[in-house]
């Protein structure tokens, strides 16, 4: 699994700071996942250090994947 930092959409902006959250599927900058099932965000950063979780490695989350894409109605 991998490390990645992501940022809390809202509005479908991202804010806030990120978060550093473990992923099971390849994700890359830009990329809109699902963190839990009401929350998405934005990748921030990939590969992140295990140096900077080893504090708190235990207490990383694990994305639920990448976001459905919703079809525009035209």
């Amino acid at each position: 699994m991998n490390l990645i930092k992501v940022r809390f959409l809202k509005d479908s902006q991202p804010t806030g700071k990120p978060y550093t959250y473990n992923s099971p599927v390849t994700v890359k900058p830009g990329d809109t996942v699902q963190i839990n099932s009401n929350a998405k965000g934005i990748v921030v950063e990939v590969d992140v250090p295990e140096e900077e979780v080893a504090a708190f490695r235990d207490k990383v989350k694990s994305i639920k994947g990448l976001a459905e894409e919703v079809p525009v109605n035209e």
